[in-house]
């Protein structure tokens, strides 16, 4: 079991969406372990709730899921004033010139699914939030 971090150590807030069950879990052990504090949804739609309802530093969103999908998410919070500014990584198994909706989208990141996605996903969330300090 993971230990709670307290306030003071947050260092963001990050919402994941993603419908496979296993890879949600692994994602959010892994982000709560490096101190984040993590929102999880099922799929885009309920990302999009937690997003609205919620302050929300940055999003990791399946490409593909039901219901509302990870760039459809994102084009809905590109058009939310209050929430276009929320940085958006997709995650994919696919290469990004096979989505045809990954350009329309306007995520800040696309990551592939592999071998090396926990350390690419924790390189990237560092990025962001270094540069969202500067």
């Amino acid at each position: 079991m993971l230990e709670e971090i307290s306030e003071t150590n947050i260092k963001g807030k990050i919402l994941i969406a993603e419908d496979d069950d296993s890879m949600r879990r692994f994602l959010e052990v892994s982000l709560k372990r490096q101190n984040y504090q993590v929102f999880t949804a099922i799929d885009g739609l309920e990302g999009i709730e937690i997003a609205l309802n919620n302050e929300i530093d940055l999003i990791v969103t399946d490409a593909i899921m039901p219901n509302l999908t990870g760039y459809d998410l994102c084009r809905i919070l590109r058009q939310t004033p209050e929430k276009k500014h929320i940085p958006i990584i997709i995650l994919s198994g696919f290469n990004q010139d096979d989505e045809s909706d990954s350009n329309k989208c306007l995520a800040d990141f696309y990551l592939m699914k592999g071998d090396n996605l926990n350390k690419d996903l924790i390189d990237t969330i560092s990025r962001i939030f270094n540069k969202l300090k500067n």
